[in-house]
C-alpha cells in the first residue's frame, strides 16, 4: 500500500510541475500574470487546443500543396523521359 501512495505522490508532483510549466509558458506568450493563467486554466487549455488545431490544419494544407506540386513535377519528369520503351519489358518473362 505504501508503494501505491508513493507512486500517486510522484504522479501528483509531476502533474503539478507540468501545470506550472504550462502556466509559465502561457503567461510569457500572452504577457499575463501566471496567477491569471492558473485562475483561468480550463479556458486557457481550450484556447491552446484551438490554436493547436489551427496549426495542424495549416500544416496539413502546406503538406498537401507540397505533395500536389511534387506529384505534378514527377509527372512532368516522366512525360519528358518517355522514349517509347517500356521498362516493364525487362521484367516480363
Amino acid at each position: 500500500m505504501g508503494k501505491l501512495f508513493a507512486k500517486l505522490g510522484w504522479t501528483g508532483m509531476i502533474a503539478g510541475a507540468a501545470v506550472l510549466v504550462y502556466a509559465q509558458r502561457r503567461a510569457e506568450k500572452t504577457g499575463r500574470d501566471m496567477g491569471a493563467v492558473l485562475a483561468n486554466l480550463p479556458g486557457e487549455l481550450k484556447q491552446t487546443q484551438a490554436e493547436l488545431q489551427q496549426e495542424v490544419k495549416e500544416a496539413v494544407e502546406v503538406g498537401r500543396k507540397a505533395a500536389t506540386e511534387r506529384e505534378a513535377e514527377f509527372d512532368r519528369e516522366l512525360a519528358g523521359a518517355n522514349s517509347g520503351i517500356s521498362p516493364m519489358s525487362d521484367f516480363l518473362v
